[in-house]
């Protein structure tokens, strides 16, 4: 495992290639290594290079996932064990891949990690399996990598405990039984028979209209109510008089404004003296003449760069006017009327808009007051039907808490089972850590003493090296600055000479500098000279741009201000046809209004006959709720029978596809069986004709060599005859061959 890892990272894919580095690489040249664990390395290294990117992706998501337990350094370890687990598994056995985890590479709370990772289905298809799908098939990834590992998982469940056991000292991975929950034996209630609809008479008669209707109106009705609650005023008024008012100390106490005053005064007189109050400012007055900006070098020559570039296109303009005999003018002057034409297309497309919102908004408004209005009479019949839910419901909560409470009971009796349990769990677990605290107490000891021979060895060293420095040692030479060092170079020197050459080549360089300045001092006047004719240009040009500028901002404004006059017009117009608009949805809403309130009318007096034969109406409800689950149970009889047939259909169907697979199959085995004997039988006559032209080449040799004798006195010749004629007669393709070599 060290040499694979060693192999992985030492590898530079863009030196060298792979079968490249395999050849020359120090680690397979190892003579302690022998030819499996050879085979084994090259294995692991190829199939880490293969699948580089899915081993990646899986080591970056396990480590994201668990940080606390992986080892950023371990990445190739890990890389080795997930291309084992998930593609050579199979091969290795779960027996073999129990030694690399007992090797001692890698943390064992690592390791167990990792393994718990790559056996858990739902891990590996929230972290990585995304990834995965963006290099390799879908179904590449569900069947051959994460589906073939969890057939290992029984087998692996061992290997996974014992990690477990070595790193918490616990084992988490027997499953827990769970209570499964089952229905209650009760008896089945028989069907209730449906009784016979009663024959509903079709007669409709109406009851006079009630005297109390007309006798009072809504005028005299509010007027009761006011006169009520005038009355309920004075009866409370004489219950509680003030007399029974508790009288309070809290009553005469100061409220908060005055407090808020007092405070106000007392900070204004105390910071009157701390009060600043500056003069007013001066009045604006405008300058009467322009300022005069003084520009610096920089200026003035982004602004003659700026000038060149201005006159370089103009140049260019009338070069190409001089060649084509036209430019660009007419083609800017109608693109501008185009974009002005449509900006006042867009204003114009604006304002309709406008218009037809104001209007869609006033429809909404009455829409949404119409929808509430009808929402009111669905909510009158909602409460009747949820006052019937609610008592229903309170009967299903009263059956539904007595099955609870029966149920709270049967768990509150085997609850003291689990306390037991988790006693003695907990015992055991206290044993264990006293015997870990001991082993822990004992390696303290251990490392202390180690410690303090190691601080004695460290002390002595120490004193050892302060004697050596407290030695005195002569550290001192006499120099003459006169004296030449004498080491046999070339241009060799006294520190004084040194000293008198630098003063030599000081005043040398000096001079020069000097001359430098002048003829720098010389160019600056002449930059600055060019520079003043650069500036007198540049204000000319200044003067004539800024006169055509004002003449250009007139005609803008001028133009500006014809625009906003069509605007002004434009919108009041605007504002007129919105307005017309408006009254004339205003006039249909009051029509919509005034027949409404007759439709609402004429309901009220037709629910006021129709109450008259409220039974008959329940009646007819009854009955046409009868008819309706007549046909929900029609419906599911259909339903049933479509279903049924289709159940059989599919079934017969997939009865002949699997008998043809299995023709199918049988079919090509047999083929392949003829297919296999065919080329036995060619197999057969090609070797007995081989054997047969090597029996007539080897008696053409002979009779050759009888006749010739010209080999008769080589020696490899006879030694060949010798052993041919003392061995038995080969068998087989290995005979043959040798027979061929010999020959």
């Amino acid at each position: 495992m060290n040499k694979c890892i060693q192999v992985i990272d030492t590898f530079d894919p863009k030196r060298t290639t792979v079968d490249a580095y395999v050849t020359d690489a120090e680690v397979f040249k190892d003579k302690r290594i022998g030819d499996v664990e050879q085979k084994f390395i090259h294995q692991v290294f190829y199939g880490c290079n293969r699948y580089q990117k899915f081993l990646k992706l899986f080591v970056t998501s396990f480590m994201y996932k668990c940080p606390t337990s992986a080892i950023r350094s371990d990445q190739t370890l890990y890389m080795v064990l997930g291309y084992l687990l998930f593609f050579r598994l199979g091969e290795l056995g779960v027996s073999e891949f129990r030694e690399f985890f007992s090797s001692g590479l890698g943390t064992v709370s690592a390791l167990l990690a990792l393994l718990q990772y790559a056996l858990s289905q739902e891990d590996l298809e929230k972290w990585v399996k995304v990834e995965w799908c963006k290099v390799y098939d879908v179904g590449y990834i569900e069947d051959e990598i994460i589906g073939k590992l969890q057939t290992y998982s029984d087998e692996l469940r061992p290997l996974v405990e014992e990690v477990e056991f070595k790193t918490t000292g616990v084992c988490t991975m027997e499953k827990k039984t769970k209570t499964a929950p089952k229905p209650f034996n009760l008896t089945q209630p028989r069907p209730r028979l449906i009784p016979e609809p009663e024959v509903i008479s079709r007669e409709v008669k109406a009851l006079p209209v009630p005297a109390m209707v007309n006798r009072t109106t809504l005028a005299e009705v509010e007027a009761e109510k006011r006169q009520r609650l005038e009355d309920e005023k004075t009866r409370v008024l004489e219950k509680y008089p003030a007399t029974h008012h508790f009288n309070l100390e809290t009553a005469n106490r100061r409220d908060g404004t005055e407090i808020e005053e007092l405070t106000r005064k007392v900070d204004a007189e105390r910071m009157t003296e701390c009060t600043f109050k500056p003069k007013a400012a001066k009045k604006y007055a405008p300058p009467t003449e322009e300022a005069v900006v003084k520009q610096n070098v920089a200026a003035v020559l982004r602004e003659d760069a700026l000038l060149r570039q201005k006159q370089a296109r103009e140049a260019e303009i009338l070069k190409n006017y001089e060649s084509e005999l036209h430019d660009a003018s007419d083609y800017n002057r109608w693109q501008q009327d185009m974009k002005q034409k449509d900006h006042v297309e867009e204003e114009t497309r604006v304002r309709k808009r406008m218009v037809e919102m104001q209007l869609a908004r006033e429809g909404a408004i009455e829409a949404m007051e119409s929808e509430v209005r009808k929402k009111n009479i669905r909510a009158q019949h909602q409460r009747v039907e949820l006052d019937e839910e609610l008592e229903w419901k309170q009967e299903e909560y009263k059956v539904d808490l007595q099955n609870k409470q029966l149920l709270v009971a049967e768990t509150q009796e085997e609850r003291i089972n689990a306390r037991i349990k988790e006693a003695e769990v907990l015992k055991g677990r206290a044993e264990h850590a006293e015997e870990i605290r001991k082993e822990k107490e004992a390696e303290f000891e251990r490392k202390r003493r180690e410690d303090e021979q190691e601080m004695e060895k460290r002390k002595d060293l120490i004193r050892q090296i302060r004697a050596l420095e407290k030695v005195p040692v002569e550290r001192f030479k006499k120099f003459d600055a006169a004296e030449p060092p004498c080491q046999g170079l070339l241009e060799e020197m006294s520190l004084a000479e040194l000293r008198e050459r630098i003063l030599i080549e000081t005043s040398k360089r000096d001079k020069e500098t000097e001359d430098k300045r002048e003829r720098q001092l010389e160019k600056k006047v002449e930059k600055q000279n060019e520079f003043a004719e650069k500036a007198a240009t540049l204000a000319k040009i200044r003067e004539q741009a800024r006169e055509q500028q004002e003449s250009k901002h007139a005609a803008v404004k001028k133009r500006n201000i014809d625009i906003e006059e069509a605007k002004a017009r434009h919108r009041e117009q605007s504002i007129m046809e919105v307005a017309e608009k408006i009254q004339l949805k205003k006039q249909q809403r009051k029509e919509e209004e005034n027949k409404l309130k007759r439709e609402l009318k004429e309901i009220s007096t037709k629910r006021q006959f129709l109450s008259a034969n409220a039974e008959m109406v329940e009646a007819k409800a009854h009955g046409e709720q009868h008819a309706g689950l007549d046909r929900e149970a029609h419906e599911r009889q259909r339903i049933t029978l479509v279903e049924s047939r289709r159940r059989t259909e599919i079934k017969s169907k997939d009865n002949v596809i699997r008998r043809s697979n299995q023709q199918a199959n049988a079919d090509g085995y047999k083929a392949m069986q003829e297919a296999v004997n065919d080329r036995v039988r060619r197999a057969k006559a090609a070797d007995s004709a081989l054997k047969e032209e090597i029996l007539r080449c080897n008696s053409t040799a002979r009779k050759m060599t009888a006749e010739m004798g010209q080999t008769a006195h080589n020696k490899y010749i006879s030694r060949v005859n010798n052993a041919r004629s003392a061995s038995p007669a080969p068998r087989g393709g290995t005979g043959t061959s040798r027979m061929m070599v010999s020959a």
